[in-house]
């Protein structure tokens, strides 16, 4: 994965200061957005990391809650066997089919996945979709 942040230096005065900034990239035109304020200690500087860091916390947990309403409006038991929560996945369409397997945490897509390369006929259903969408090394479907 490409390096998201960068870290800009700028000097005041004879005093260097830094801060973090975003790349973006849009129509070919690549520009870094700063996205701390600038600092010109290390202490000053970490604390702006450690606010970006605390975000970053809280919009996972936020998505974390979003995710677990989705699986358990689409009817899945996290805690069910991978036999399970496949019956479960096979009976959906194929992008609420994906949606619902990417939303389950690792171990447990890695487990379902484990079970429907070994069990399942990977030629029909849920089961082709699975086989022709699943990475091994990320065990998400793309």
């Amino acid at each position: 994965m490409e390096e998201l942040f960068e870290l800009m230096t700028e000097e005041a005065g004879n005093e260097p200061r830094v801060r973090i900034g975003i790349r973006l990239k849009v129509s070919g035109f690549e520009t870094t957005c700063p996205v701390t304020r600038p600092s010109s200690t290390y202490d000053a500087f970490q604390k702006e990391v450690q606010g970006i860091k605390n975000g970053l916390d809280s919009l996972l947990k936020r998505s974390e809650k979003m995710f677990q309403g989705a699986r358990e409006r689409l009817g899945l038991d996290l805690h069910g066997t991978a036999e399970e929560i496949w019956a479960a996945l096979a009976g959906m369409n194929e992008k609420v089919f994906v949606e619902a397997f990417n939303g389950l945490e690792e171990a447990k897509r890695r487990e379902v996945a484990e079970y429907v390369l070994t069990h399942c006929n990977v030629f029909a259903g849920n089961a082709r979709v699975f086989s022709a969408r699943y990475d091994e090394v990320s065990a998400l479907m793309g």
